[in-house]
């Protein structure tokens, strides 16, 4: 009996990485594409994975269409002709799969990197693909999906509720370790490094000063193991008190959390230098 239970463990093993597996092909398909330098054989490439309404967007570029990707990474060949590309393990969740990379010269030194975002269709497809551009980023290795039902998902969970729905900072203060650090982009009005839950309160306070928001769309979570690190995806609409100018963000954010508690979080805009300058922008 013990010898059926072990093969049935077995089974349901190969099934769950084989499910894996066919869902990251299209995205190892994908990094193949970036890779190629000969645009004809990388258009080819780029046709088995993506459809005519597949998008592509990141703080470059907006595209629909293969012959449109192909085009983005030629001209990005014309700016770095060397360049060579890297990336971190996948998280996969769902139909949604996530990982950081980088882009390096010849000499080794580090042109940009960043993390991608992709959603598939479920058949072997991209479906659209978001890029977020960072220069400090450093890469994960993480290799290990982290069931989204975790302690560290609730707290990042209970997070979220008290910053954007209740807006109830006691509770918020109870899942914040003492001297968590925040980083968001130098560049932002309220940009900078923020360590104690009372200095948050404070950059909190000032981000106000700037911009009303709502969530225009909610999260997508995803979760690594390996370094106790929790990304939440998801798009603000904002209002700029300066100007009355609305405008929707993508944003990444990156929880690290020890112990039931939140210990850093690093803010990643779609595009930070948009979003800066639509802050500032007076009527």
């Amino acid at each position: 009996m013990r010898k059926i239970y072990f093969l049935c463990f077995l089974f349901f093993l190969n099934n769950v990485f084989a499910q894996k597996k066919d869902k990251l092909n299209p995205i190892a398909v994908y990094e193949k594409v970036w890779q190629e330098h000969n645009s004809d054989v990388r258009l080819k490439l780029i046709k088995t994975i993506w459809l005519d309404d597949s998008t592509f967007e990141d703080p470059s570029a907006s595209i629909k269409g293969a012959v449109a990707l192909n085009n983005v990474i030629n001209e990005f060949y014309k700016k770095f002709p060397d360049a060579i590309l890297t990336s971190g393990s996948k998280v996969v969740k769902d139909n949604y799969v996530t990982w950081d990379w980088k882009i390096l010269d010849s000499k080794n030194k580090l042109i940009m990197a960043g993390r991608d975002f992709a959603r598939l269709n479920g058949k072997g497809q991209v479906s659209k693909i978001i890029g977020f551009w960072d220069q400090g980023v450093t890469l994960s290795e993480s290799e290990i999906l982290k069931n989204l039902e975790t302690d560290n998902f609730k707290v990042v969970a209970k997070y979220y509720e008290c910053l954007f729905k209740t807006r109830d900072f006691n509770v918020m203060a109870t899942i914040i370790e003492e001297g968590a650090i925040y980083s968001q982009a130098e560049g932002l009005p309220y940009g900078g490094t923020y360590v104690g839950f009372n200095e948050w309160t404070k950059m909190y306070a000032k981000s106000s000063e700037f911009f009303d928001l709502e969530i225009e769309k909610e999260p997508v979570y995803f979760s690594d193991a390996t370094k106790n690190e929790v990304i939440i995806y998801f798009t603000i609409k904002c209002k700029a008190k300066k100007s009355g100018k609305t405008l929707s963000m993508p944003i990444s954010e990156h929880f690290d959390v020890k112990n039931g508690k939140i210990t850093a979080i690093r803010s990643f805009y779609f595009d930070t230098k948009q979003f800066a300058e639509f802050l500032r922008s007076k009527k």
